[in-house]
This record gives structure tokens, C-alpha cells and sequence, in this order.
């Protein structure tokens, strides 16, 4: 009997460890209801299967969901260019792209010209807090204001309290069509189109080349694809 009893317990012990499954939680800034945000989020959530991994994504303001990822507090973030480790260095970068980002200046005055960061320096900009590019390349603007989220950007543009707000083309569209505010465009060309990226807490540096592996064999069996539009490939 008590060896009956050993070998149930064991059993036991083997098959919980076997079902157990390692749970990481990512942030990200990306406003959960638009189309970009379920694409990269249906990637990731696809990638980390395949390594046995269950993903957990938390939305937040954007500063601040990468501030928790560096300090460890969440396993990491995304979407992300490639120069975000030089402010938040505990965070490494997958180097894999999971997608493109074409940035535009929106405007109610289609008559700017747009042709790189430098003009956009004659005006008044706003663009949400924590986009380190804009922080960069718009110090010498005629003025700046960093503001909590997108909704608030084309807000403060509508009421025509800034010139020029910079945002995301595809994800822009979807909130001036869910604000209604029809007389704000995207100009043309963008600014700039950037890569995205997966960025990690070092403590997970580890996992990086698997993940790596994952994006590109998703990439190749059209799992990538049939998830991602055309517009943020």
C-alpha cells in the first residue's frame, strides 16, 4: 500500500510539472482596439506558443510601459524602433522584425510640406509621450508638447491648440475615423518608416534566439501573413 501510495504521488508530481506552462507579460503602448495592435498581438501570442510559452499583454501609456519593462516589473515590450536600448538599456532587442511603421505628420493645414523631421521644426508639434524619435529629432521645434495618448494628440490638433501632430499612418486613420474629425489629414510622404521590433528585459536574453526562429519559420509557413496586413509589413 505504501508503495501504491509513492507511485500515485509521483504521478502526480511529474504530470502537474509536465502541464505547467511559463507565463512572461509584455507591455505595449498600442491602443488594444485597433487593427495593428491584434496583428502584433496574434504574432507574438502564435510565437510564444511555439515555445511553450503563454503571453500576457498589458496596454499602457506608452512612457510608462516601457519605464515597467526596463525596471523588470513586466517581461518586456513592443512595438519599438531600434534605438530604444539607448534609453532604456535593460532592454534588448529582437532582431527580428515583427512589423513596419510609416510615420506621418497630421495636419488641418494641407498645405505643409513634408519632407523629413527638419520641416516640421517650424511649427508647433504634438506627439505622445514617450516616442523617443520625436523627443529627439523635434528638440529645436518652434514648440512642442508631448501628450498622454493618440485621442488626446488629434484632440488637441482638432481644436487647433498645435500645428502638426506625428503618428503612425494606418493607426492614425483608425482614431480620426473613431473621433470623427474629418477635416485632419495625413501628409504625404511620410516622415519616416521604421522598422518594429520585440524588445525583451535582459533577463530573458536567453529566449531571444528562439524567438527569432519562431518569427521567421511564422514568416515562412504564411502564419506571419495571415495575421499581418499589407500595410504594416
Amino acid at each position: 500500500m505504501k508503495i501504491l501510495m509513492t507511485s500515485i504521488l509521483l504521478i502526480f508530481v511529474f504530470s502537474s510539472g509536465a502541464s505547467a506552462q511559463t507565463t512572461l507579460t509584455f507591455t505595449t503602448g498600442d491602443d488594444q482596439g485597433h487593427a495593428r495592435a491584434q496583428a502584433m498581438n496574434g504574432v507574438l501570442k502564435e510565437c510564444f506558443k511555439r515555445m511553450g510559452i503563454e503571453l500576457k499583454i498589458i496596454s499602457m501609456p506608452s512612457k510608462r510601459s516601457l519605464e515597467n519593462a526596463n525596471n523588470g516589473i513586466e517581461d518586456g515590450n513592443f512595438l519599438r524602433t531600434d534605438i530604444i536600448t539607448q534609453a532604456y538599456p535593460n532592454l534588448i532587442r529582437v532582431p527580428e522584425k515583427i512589423a513596419v511603421n510609416r510615420i506621418v505628420a497630421f495636419s488641418k493645414n494641407t498645405d505643409i510640406s513634408v519632407s523629413g523631421w527638419e520641416s516640421l521644426l517650424p511649427y508647433h508639434v504634438v506627439y505622445v509621450n514617450g516616442w523617443k524619435n520625436c523627443e529627439r529629432e523635434l528638440r529645436n521645434a518652434k514648440a512642442q508638447t508631448a501628450i498622454k495618448n493618440e485621442e488626446l494628440l488629434f484632440t488637441f490638433l482638432e481644436k487647433e491648440r498645435a500645428d502638426v501632430g506625428v503618428f503612425g499612418q494606418a493607426s492614425g486613420m483608425e482614431v480620426l475615423k473613431k473621433l470623427g474629425y474629418s477635416d485632419i489629414k495625413a501628409l504625404q510622404p511620410p516622415i519616416v518608416v521604421s522598422d518594429m521590433f520585440l524588445y525583451v528585459h535582459k533577463k530573458h536574453e536567453d529566449l531571444v534566439p528562439e524567438i527569432v526562429r519562431n518569427l521567421k519559420k511564422m514568416k515562412k509557413d504564411g502564419t506571419y501573413q495571415s495575421l499581418v496586413a499589407e500595410d504594416f509589413q
